[in-house]
């Protein structure tokens, strides 16, 4: 069985695509799945073992007829079906490209209804269902699975993999102690970014109180790398530092090595969960019932706001609301209930 996964973007919505993969692997023993993505992500699923073939298109960089050949290109591959787990009209017409069998969501579950159009099988669950929900009941429709959902969510294996050379890499760069909170600063949607006076605040609370942790400072962009000095320069502490740039494929060995991960509703916090590493993710105008799953190591916060996922509010800065006592406060109930 040949099977074509559409997930072209963006960075934490791809990585909550990818828990569909174990199961696929796990059912369908000799199903080769093929995946496409935006170009930009590549490094994202370079060599993932679950993936026979991945294909990158330049989509963002609106090289269409590139994208174009690409995609007619893997049509010859013939696939069984397709499943399109984004739901755009541009990721739409992608499966109808790759094959006349292909699954989506009706209008009723996307944002862009009239995607639905080019599919030939469609299902319907609601577009404020929590989104490895809705990706895993995608799948079952498409592969006729019987699952029981949300038990696998809270015994499901990591779905991505660190690699052990890169590892070991960068435990000598970095001069990694053993144990680390990974702190992830700021995010690429302005509204998402928790005050960095009050992470400031945060932070200083974690060195204070686990002074046998080390606190890492991540940054993607220079504004986030300007936030985490902010942070380091605050906290004033010895075991506090900034990392360097990181790569995707670093990105996912540090969260591997780390002790615990904390950062807003973003990619990076969502391949903590990806990896069954303890997280918290804070959450402000977007809806955190929908966009993370708690389980015994994976926390939220958020404002306690009622939230519809197809109408979200980029001026809506609620995220300011959230004290930082309360967030210290869930991580060390976790990390003393670990003693």
């Amino acid at each position: 069985m040949k099977i074509a996964i559409i997930r072209l973007s963006a960075l934490g919505d791809i990585i909550q695509s990818t828990i569909i993969l174990q199961v696929i692997k796990e059912h369908f023993k000799g199903a080769k799945i093929h995946y496409f993505i935006d170009e930009r992500f590549k490094d994202l699923l370079f060599n993932h073992p679950l993936i026979d073939e991945l294909f990158t298109l330049p989509l963002k960089d609106k090289k269409i007829l590139k994208s174009l050949k690409i995609a007619l290109k893997a049509r010859k591959n013939k696939y069984d079906l397709v499943i399109d787990m984004q739901g755009l009209i541009k990721s739409a017409l992608l499966s109808k490209i790759l094959s006349n069998k292909n699954y989506g969501f009706n209008k009723d579950s996307i944002r862009e209804s009239f995607a639905s159009a080019f599919y030939t099988h469609k299902v319907n669950i609601s577009y404020n269902e929590n989104i490895y929900i809705r990706n895993l009941s995608l799948l079952c429709f498409a592969l006729n699975l019987k699952l029981d959902i949300k038990s696998f969510l809270l015994d499901k294996k990591p779905s991505f993999f660190s690699d052990e050379r890169l590892e070991k890499s960068l435990i000598k760069e970095l001069n990694l102690s053993e144990k680390f909170f990974l702190i992830h600063c700021g995010s690429s949607v302005e509204n998402k970014i928790y005050p960095k006076e009050k992470m400031a605040k945060l932070c200083k609370n974690l060195t204070s109180t686990y002074k046998d942790y080390e606190l890492l400072l991540c940054f993607g962009s220079e504004k986030e790398k300007n936030y985490a000095h902010f942070v380091l320069e605050t906290c004033k502490k010895e075991n506090v530092k900034i990392c360097k740039k990181l790569s995707l494929q670093e990105l996912i060995c540090l969260t591997n090595l780390s002790s615990f991960v904390l950062g807003n509703d973003s990619g990076p916090t969502h391949l903590a969960f990806a990896l069954n590493k303890p997280s918290l993710s804070i959450f402000g105008a977007t809806p955190s019932k929908r966009n993370a799953y708690e389980t015994s190591i994976n926390f939220t916060i958020d404002t306690g706001k009622e939230i519809d996922a197809k109408k979200l509010d980029k001026n809506d800065f609620c995220i300011r609301d959230i004290d930082e006592n309360e967030i210290f406060k869930k991580i060390r109930n976790f990390l003393d209930e670990k003693k």
